[in-house]
């Protein structure tokens, strides 16, 4: 029988078992499905083995949970189970045996669910798994279905100090504030003076086989036109010698000639011969978030990225039902990065300190949700 198949006759077997007869509010078969496409696509190759999330959520609606609430051990083993039979044909591993549970999702309509599947370490899911075993043998107050909202994240003691990152080799780079200054751009200041322009010296007056006209004897950036001066030539043997014409102002106060008349004299504003610098625009600056657990990461853009489970155009979506629609937010104000609660319902933490706000570093470990996220600059 076709897996699947199999799963809907155990769970319809389960329904009509009970006491109250009660009956299946959505299709189950459908939950099976989505509930291994979300495994399959939760699966990273951890330390060379391709390791499979072993924490299923299904979000149900309130009025469905009211409905199905005593079936949800039945429930909740029969997907572990099929989670675990569908990675053992695919040759996947665990970090410890599947959890499933139900959980309540108060935007949901009746005969509505979502499912989600997390990478969790070992320690993480054997503490959920103490919780929902909890909540499924006397239905008390540690969440799951029965609490009609979505499981808090088991609460961490804040730490005195920022905690350590987890992995002992990670770098830790100090942050360097960079100015703003023309660094790298080889400009003169306003005063220079090319000393080459000062030094004007007149030729030798020597004789030439052919005759020089006044703007040869120039230097090339006087303007002819502007300033015109009539010097006669006279005769040396039958040849005429140039006679280079007196300036009336020192050299050191001859003015460099405008570069737009020097190109084109003829032109009182021409650009011709200058051409324009390119127009390069920067690139926003960028930071990583380095899933723990699968490795998986996202990329936050400047100048400010929000986290969540809800799609935001330029967002990071955490696929985590314990992370908010619009959990935190990342900023950037040209120097540093920050990271801002905003107002989650489970909280943001940073090296295990609950923050509403806080500086960020590299290696800094940020919890969301279920997920630990190492940040790191790029």
């Amino acid at each position: 029988m076709n897996m699947f198949k199999a799963f809907e006759s155990r769970v319809a077997s389960a329904f009509g078992a009970s006491q109250q007869g009660i009956t299946m509010p959505f299709s189950f078969r459908k939950l099976a499905k989505r509930a291994t496409r979300e495994m399959e696509q939760e699966t990273f190759v951890v330390d060379g083995v391709n390791t499979a999330p072993a924490l299923i959520t299904i979000l149900v609606s309130a009025d469905d949970d009211s409905i199905i609430k005593p079936l949800y051990p039945e429930l909740a083993a029969e997907v572990a189970d099929l989670i675990e039979a569908e990675a053992a044909r695919k040759g996947y591993v665990f970090v410890g045996k599947p959890l499933a549970r139900f959980m309540v999702d108060s935007s949901l309509r009746r005969g509505r669910f979502a499912v989600f599947a997390n990478n969790v370490d070992a320690l993480t899911l054997e503490k959920l798994r103490e919780e929902e075993r909890s909540f499924l043998g006397g239905f008390d107050a540690f969440g799951g279905a029965a609490s009609g909202q979505m499981v808090p994240v088991p609460e961490v003691e804040p730490a005195s100090e920022p905690v350590a990152p987890l992995v002992a080799d990670i770098p830790v780079v100090e942050h360097a504030i960079s100015d703003d200054s023309s660094a790298g751009l080889n400009v003169l200041p306003a005063d220079y003076v090319d000393e080459q322009l000062n030094q004007v010296s007149a030729p030798s007056p020597v004789s030439v086989p052919e005759p020089l006209s006044l703007a040869d004897a120039l230097p090339e950036v006087v303007d002819v036109e502007a300033n015109p001066i009539v010097t006669p030539m006279p005769e040396v043997a039958g040849k005429h010698v140039p006679v280079v014409p007196e300036v009336n102002a020192a050299p050191a106060e001859i003015a460099v000639p405008d570069v737009k008349r020097h190109s084109t004299p003829n032109t009182q504003d021409s650009t011709v011969g200058v051409a324009p610098l390119p127009v390069v625009e920067a690139e926003p600056a960028t930071c990583l978030l380095i899933d723990r657990q699968s490795g998986r990461t996202y990329i936050g853009t400047a100048p400010e990225t929000t986290i969540g489970r809800e799609r935001i155009t330029g967002g990071i979506v955490l696929h985590d039902p314990n992370v908010s629609r619009k959990h935190a937010k990342l900023t950037y104000d040209g120097r540093i990065w920050r990271i801002h609660d905003l107002g989650s319902t489970n909280g943001t933490l940073v090296n295990d300190v609950d923050i509403d706000s806080c500086i960020l570093r590299d290696g800094d470990l940020i919890t969301l949700g279920l997920l630990n996220l190492e940040f790191r600059e790029s």
